[in-house]
C-alpha cells in the first residue's frame, strides 16, 4: 500500500503525522539542516536525510535532487533555497531588478508585488523553491553595509512593501508551480547596530523594538510568509539566534505564526566564534533549537552536534519534532512530494530573462528614480543641445550599476559568472540609444572610485569644454557596500569630488546620476550641478529608464525612502527621531539642522502640484472611531504626473517620549495636467498607538495632529482632533 505521506488527496497534517511516526531521530534532525551546493551533498542526503541545499540552481542541483533523494528510505524532497533578491541573483542571465533600497523609493505595493511574483516565475523552471526575500531590516546607520537591501528608514512603508513581496512571491497558493516560498528578514533589529558595524550588537530596548522593529515583521505575518530567518546580531547581551522571546514569544505565542524559521549563515557556530555565549557548536544546538530555529544554515557539523545533544539529554525527541513537523508541512504546502520541482530547461528558457520582465524592470527603474535637484536643466533641450559628455567609471559597468546580490558581486555559491554584458542597458547604452541620433555623445570614465585617477578627469575635462550639457555619473563600488562591508564615513569614494570639480569649471551644464547602494554625503558637489537624479541601484534596465526621464518621456515620481546626510556625523539621520534636543542644528554645520541633506518622502518631478487645506470630517471622536481626513491636489504643471500624498502624525502630549511625525499613510494618485482630485484617508485608531512604558500598545486618549504634505519635511496641512474615551 502507499504510505499515507504520499497520498495527495489526505489533508497536510495527516501525511505530516504519517511521515514523521516513521523517521528515525536521526532523519528527522537530517531534516534541519541546510548545506551549501559546493559541499559532499549526495553523502549528506543519503546519510543524514539531508532537508535542505543552499544556492544551488540549474545543474549544481539536479543530480543530487533526482539520485540522492531516491535512493532514501523515504524520499524526502530536497528544499531548495537561494537568495533570490531583486530578481533570480544567482541564476545566469535572469531579469534583475532595481534593488530593494531603489523598489522602495517608488512606494509602490503593486509593483513591488510584480517584482517579486516575476521572480518567483523565473525560479520556476531553475530547482529552487525558497527565496531569502525581502529583507524587512530598518536602515538606520548609513554606515551599515547592508542598506541596499532594505526599503529604507521608516517601519510602515517596510512592513507595507514587504508584504507586497510574499504575496507576490507567493502567489494564491504555494503549491503552484510559480510561487516559491518568501522569507522575511532579518528577525530582528538588525539595520541599527554599534558604529554601524555589520552584525554588531545592536543596543535596543525593549520598548524600542517592540515600537519600531517589530511591526514590518508583524506585517510578514499577515501577509503569510512562509519563513523567517534569525539575524546575526545580538540584542542587549542576547543573540537573536537563542533569544526565545523574540523566535517563541513573540512569533509563536503572540502573532501565531506557522512559518519555518531558518539560521542566518552558520549563525549556531558563531554562538562560538563571535558572541561567546557558547564554548563549541555542540553546545550551541540545544539553546538555538529550544529558542526557535527550525533549520540551521551551513553549520557543516550541526547534524552530529544535534545528534549529541539528544544523546545527552539536552534535546527530547518531542522538541525536535516540533521544528521537524514545522519543515515537513512547508514542504507539503509547496507541493515537493508531488512535484520536486527538478530544473527544467524548457520552463527556464522561457522565463529567465524574458522579454515581459525586462518590460517590467524598465518600469520599476522609471517609478523608482527620484528627482532630487532641477535648475530648469531637465528634461533635455534637444533643439539646443548637439553634443553630450557621458562622465563616470559606473556610467558603462554593468556589474557596479546592478550591484550587490548580483552574479559576479560575490555571493554566489556556484559558478561564479557575471551575467551577459548585453543583458544590462547601462546609462551609457542608454544616453546613446535615446539620443545618438540627434547629437554626439561621448564618454569619459573620469575620476577613480577605487582610488584617484588625475589623468582620466583631465580627458573628462576635455570632453566637457565641448559638450552642451554633462551627464555625471556618481557611484560607490561593492567593495565598500553588502554584507561584511559597513563603512566609517559616507564620502563619495575616491576624487569623484575632485572630478565634479573641474568639470563644473568648465561652466557646462551638469545633470548628476547618482548611482549607489545607500545615500552618500553631497554637500559638496549639490551646488556644481544643475540637476541631479538619484538611482540608487537601478537593475538591468536601468540605463534606459534613465534616459527616457533626462528625454521627458516620463516624469519622475519617485520619493525617498531614506534621508541623505550633510554629514557622516549626524548618524542617525532619519526623520522619525524623539525631540529633546536643546538646539535645531549643529554648530558646525550652520544652517543645516540635524536631519539631511534631503528628507524622508522628499521627490521633484517636471510639474507642479498644489495642495489645498485639508479638512477633517471629524475633530472630537471616541476612541474606536476612524479619522477621516480629505486633501485637494492639483496638477497645477504642464506634465501629467503621479503624485505620493503623504500624511504623518504625533501624539500632542504622551505618557513617553515619542518621535516628532510619523508616516501614518501614503496614497500615490495619478494627476493629468490641470486636474484636481480629492484624496481621501481613513485611519482607525490603532493607527496611532504607541508601545508605552509597560510594554504595551495603546492609543491614549488625547490631542494629536495630523500633518499633510509632499515629504516629511514638506508640511502643506496640519490638523489637530482629540480622541475621549
Amino acid at each position: 500500500m502507499k504510505p499515507a505521506y504520499k497520498d495527495a488527496s489526505l489533508p497536510i497534517e495527516d501525511r505530516v503525522n504519517d511521515l514523521m511516526s516513521r523517521m528515525t531521530v536521526e532523519e528527522k534532525i537530517g531534516q534541519m539542516n541546510q548545506l551549501p551546493v559546493f559541499m559532499n551533498l549526495h553523502k549528506a542526503v543519503k546519510e543524514q536525510c539531508l532537508g535542505s541545499i543552499l544556492c544551488g540552481v540549474d545543474e549544481d542541483v539536479s543530480a543530487y535532487m533526482r539520485e540522492a533523494v531516491e535512493e532514501t528510505r523515504l524520499g524526502i524532497p530536497l528544499l531548495v533555497g537561494i537568495d533570490a533578491i531583486h530578481g533570480h541573483s544567482m541564476e545566469y542571465n535572469a531579469t534583475m531588478f532595481p534593488t530593494q533600497l531603489a523598489m522602495s523609493c517608488s512606494w509602490d505595493e503593486a509593483l513591488c508585488e510584480q517584482v517579486a511574483h516575476a521572480t518567483a516565475v523565473e525560479m520556476s523552471g531553475t530547482g529552487c523553491s525558497w527565496t531569502f526575500s525581502p529583507v524587512f531590516c530598518m536602515a538606520r546607520d548609513l554606515r551599515w553595509g547592508r542598506v541596499n537591501e532594505t526599503f529604507g528608514e521608516d517601519p510602515l512603508l517596510i512592513g507595507k512593501l514587504g508584504a507586497a513581496m510574499i504575496r507576490g512571491y507567493q502567489g494564491t497558493s504555494l503549491s503552484d508551480i510559480d510561487s516559491v516560498a518568501a522569507t522575511a528578514k532579518h528577525f530582528a533589529g538588525y539595520g541599527e547596530t554599534m558604529g554601524g558595524r555589520e552584525a554588531a550588537e545592536s543596543e535596543y530596548s525593549r520598548r524600542k523594538l517592540e515600537d519600531l522593529f517589530l511591526p514590518p515583521f508583524q506585517e510578514a505575518v499577515k501577509a503569510g510568509a512562509a519563513s523567517f530567518m534569525t539575524a546575526y546580531q545580538a540584542i542587549d547581551g542576547v543573540p537573536c539566534t537563542t533569544s526565545h522571546w523574540l523566535l517563541t514569544e513573540v512569533l509563536r505565542d503572540r502573532w501565531h505564526s506557522d512559518a519555518m524559521v531558518v539560521t542566518d549563515w552558520s549563525n549556531i557556530r558563531h554562538l562560538v566564534t563571535e558572541h561567546h555565549t557558547a564554548a563549541t557548536a555542540a553546545e550551541g544546538v540545544a539553546p538555538a533549537i529550544k529558542a526557535g530555529n527550525d533549520m540551521s544554515m551551513t553549520d557543516h557539523t550541526f547534524f552530529e552536534d544535534a545528534i549529541e545533544a539528544h544523546r545527552r539529554g539536552d534535546l527530547t525527541e518531542a522538541e525536535i519534532d516540533l521544528h521537524v513537523r514545522r519543515i515537513l508541512t512547508l514542504k507539503f504546502k509547496l507541493g515537493l512530494f508531488e512535484n520536486p520541482r527538478y530544473p527544467d530547461k524548457a520552463i527556464r528558457e522561457k522565463t529567465v530573462g524574458c522579454k515581459a520582465h525586462h518590460e517590467l524592470a524598465l518600469e520599476a527603474a522609471r517609478r523608482s528614480a527620484v528627482l532630487l535637484k532641477n535648475d530648469n536643466v531637465l528634461p533635455l533641450r534637444m533643439d539646443v543641445i548637439r553634443n553630450i559628455a557621458v562622465i563616470g567609471t559606473n556610467a558603462d559597468d554593468d556589474l557596479q550599476q546592478l550591484g550587490d546580490w548580483s552574479l559576479g558581486a560575490g555571493q554566489s555559491q556556484g559558478v561564479m559568472n557575471r551575467n551577459s554584458r548585453h543583458c544590462t542597458k547601462t546609462v551609457l547604452d542608454g544616453i546613446l540609444a535615446e539620443f545618438g541620433k540627434e547629437a554626439v555623445v561621448t564618454y569619459a570614465r573620469g575620476a577613480g572610485i577605487s582610488e584617484p585617477h588625475p589623468e582620466r578627469i583631465a580627458r573628462a575635462v576635455r570632453l566637457a569644454e565641448k559638450a552642451d550639457v554633462a551627464i555625471v555619473v556618481l557611484s560607490d563600488n561593492l567593495r565598500c557596500t553588502g554584507e561584511g562591508r559597513s563603512v566609517a564615513t559616507l564620502e563619495l569614494q575616491g576624487d569623484q569630488i575632485e572630478m565634479v570639480e573641474a568639470v563644473a569649471a568648465t561652466g557646462t551644464p551638469i545633470v548628476g546620476i547618482f548611482m549607489a547602494s545607500k545615500p552618500l554625503v553631497l554637500t559638496k558637489i549639490l551646488p556644481k550641478m544643475d540637476a541631479l537624479l538619484c538611482v540608487f541601484n537601478p537593475g538591468m534596465e536601468g540605463g534606459t529608464g534613465i534616459a527616457d526621464i533626462l528625454r521627458g518621456r516620463v516624469n519622475p515620481q519617485g520619493r525617498l525612502s531614506v534621508s541623505f546626510p550633510v554629514h557622516v556625523g549626524q548618524q542617525p539621520s532619519y526623520y522619525n527621531q524623539v525631540p529633546g534636543a536643546h538646539h535645531s542644528q549643529y554648530p558646525d554645520l550652520p544652517g543645516k539642522g540635524f536631519f539631511g541633506l534631503f528628507p524622508f518622502g522628499f521627490g521633484l518631478s517636471y510639474t507642479t502640484c498644489k495642495y489645498f487645506e485639508a479638512t477633517l470630517e471629524k475633530s472630537e471622536l471616541k476612541l474606536g472611531e476612524m479619522v477621516r481626513v480629505t486633501v485637494p491636489v492639483r496638477n497645477t504643471g504642464d506634465y501629467d504626473t503621479v503624485e505620493t500624498v503623504q500624511v504623518y502624525f504625533r501624539d500632542v502630549v504622551a505618557s513617553c517620549t515619542l518621535p516628532e511625525k510619523r508616516l501614518i499613510g501614503f496614497r500615490k494618485v495619478p494627476l493629468k495636467s490641470g486636474e484636481l482630485r480629492e484624496v481621501v484617508f481613513e485611519f482607525p485608531t490603532e493607527a496611532f498607538s504607541f508601545v508605552n512604558t509597560d510594554l504595551q500598545r495603546v492609543t491614549e486618549p488625547g490631542e494629536f495632529e495630523l500633518m499633510v504634505g509632499k515629504s516629511s519635511a514638506d508640511i502643506t496641512s496640519k490638523l489637530r482632533f482629540t480622541y475621549t474615551d
